[in-house]
């Protein structure tokens, strides 16, 4: 509709356009400048991704108007490693686990066999990373091995307060992306429900996501791995078989969102970089009814760590289907706080 056929008259009407339509539109309006005003997210810079985020959600949160989205329907999901916090050198999720793997894998040498394990007990890292969540699910598995899941919980947090990142100087526990710390919480206001989907173990995401991200662990979803059901000092107890019974990436996070919610999500949050998150970035895109996917793209060599998938899998994913790129060098003042 051109400047023209909208300007209003005073005669009472939008020309060609009834005035009866035009209270919804002065919702948005002034939905969209009171987000403006306020400004939901200072640490996003006043770029185009950040002006569409704000008008999706305005829009999807306003009752009445063509993109409302029913609270009901309003869920969000984010892939954690590489899209709420930094998943190299390694994924965080790694590094409480790496003091048990010697000890495991002495008692039970087939855990050694897994490629990833191997890489990690000689020292190859590039190994480890290259082989990307797969890898990541056998080294924690291999970790976990004979263990009950109290114990593995227990230990998760504290070596990560203890572990300080060499790259950003803080414990791992601080090492939240803040600009997606505020998009959560913008969410979360706008009455969407946020969970996390993960391609790490539940057992080691449930233990900091409240802390990290500001979503209870009943909203967590990841790689889960087999237990089973033995006592200990009369007491039952799950216990960890070294097994992994769901590795959630790629095709395999819509199969567990459907599982655990049983709707698509309506804004989906992921990253380029180990094509993991493609597949349920296109489940919420095909949907029916408005959506909202975004796409972390890692390009900021200086704040955090710049690498890319050799054949640009994801970000052609991103062209071709309509996902939002999130660049951390243009759309961020900062990543990673002190």
């Amino acid at each position: 509709m051109s400047a023209q056929s909208t300007r209003f008259s005073w005669n009472g009407t939008w020309r060609g356009l009834s005035l009866s339509g035009c209270p919804m539109i002065f919702a948005i309006i002034i939905s969209t400048q009171a987000f403006a005003q306020t400004d939901a997210l200072p640490l996003w810079n006043d770029t185009a991704t950040k002006r569409a985020i704000v008008e999706f959600v305005t829009k999807a949160s306003t009752e009445g108007g063509a993109d409302f989205v029913p609270m009901d329907d309003r869920i969000a999901a984010f892939d954690m490693d590489g899209t709420l916090t930094p998943e190299h050198p390694m994924p965080i999720a790694v590094i409480p686990v790496l003091a048990d793997i010697k000890a495991n894998v002495a008692k039970n040498p087939s855990l050694g066999a897994r490629p990833a394990v191997a890489a990690l007990l000689r020292g190859d890292l590039k190994t480890v990373v290259a082989l990307g969540e797969d890898g990541q699910a056998d080294i924690i598995a291999a970790a976990t091995d004979g263990k009950t899941t109290e114990e593995v919980a227990a230990n998760v947090r504290p070596m990560l307060e203890k572990a300080i990142s060499e790259k950003f100087g803080v414990p791992y526990t601080k090492t939240t992306y803040k600009p997606m710390r505020e998009l959560i919480e913008l969410l979360k206001k706008s009455g969407f429900t946020v969970y996390i989907c993960s391609g790490s173990p539940v057992l080691f995401t449930r233990e900091i996501s409240e802390e990290m991200f500001g979503i209870p662990p009943e909203h967590v979803m990841g790689t889960w791995l087999e237990t089973k059901l033995g006592e200990r000092d009369g007491r039952t107890v799950l216990v960890y078989t070294g097994k992994i019974g769901h590795l959630n990436d790629k095709e395999g996070k819509p199969v567990t969102l459907n599982l655990a919610i049983g709707k698509r999500p309506v804004f989906v949050g992921g990253n380029e970089g180990g094509r993991g998150d493609i597949a349920m970035m296109r489940w919420s895109r095909d949907r029916d009814g408005p959506s909202f996917q975004i796409l972390i793209n890692h390009d900021d060599a200086e704040r955090e760590f710049a690498y890319s998938e050799s054949d640009s899998y994801s970000l052609d994913a991103a062209k071709q289907f309509g996902f939002h790129v999130v660049s951390m060098t243009d759309d961020w003042k900062e990543i990673v706080g002190k």
